[in-house]
């Protein structure tokens, strides 16, 4: 057998050779787009759940927002009433007030009225003991 010399192949060899690195070659800058393609997605998944999560509390804060007015709203109805029951109670206790205040003039005014009447009847008989016996 004739030895083969180290280093020269045969044009044949370095033909499927420059076949087989122009196929690694593409497998190569296949996988390279793939892991970029890869990584580019991942980028957009998360680039999408940040949305999504940003989008989530806007619309929580939203939500929060019109809880809020819509609680104060409530608090303000309810102190309204509150507020207007209490006028009404004033006014009945004002008018419970004012008939005690009338009500004690009036009393007065009958006692006095009365002590008057008494005074005035005694005086009446004195007057006509006076006549009668004088």
């Amino acid at each position: 057998m004739a030895a083969k010399k180290k280093g020269r192949g045969t044009k044949r060899s370095t033909a499927k050779k420059a076949v087989k690195r122009a196929v690694v070659k593409k497998a190569v800058k296949k996988a390279a787009k793939r892991k970029v393609a890869k990584k580019a997605a991942k980028k957009a998944a998360k680039k999408a759940v940040k949305r999504a999560v940003v989008k989530k509390a806007a619309k929580k804060a939203v939500k929060r927002a019109v809880v809020k007015k819509a609680a104060k709203k409530a608090v303000k109805k309810a102190v309204v009433k509150k507020a207007a029951r209490r006028r009404v109670a004033k006014k009945s206790n004002s008018l419970v007030a004012r008939v005690k205040r009338v009500a004690s003039g009036v009393v007065e005014q009958a006692q006095t009225a009365v002590s008057q009447g008494v005074d005035a009847a005694k005086e009446l008989g004195e007057n006509i003991v006076d006549r009668v016996t004088g």
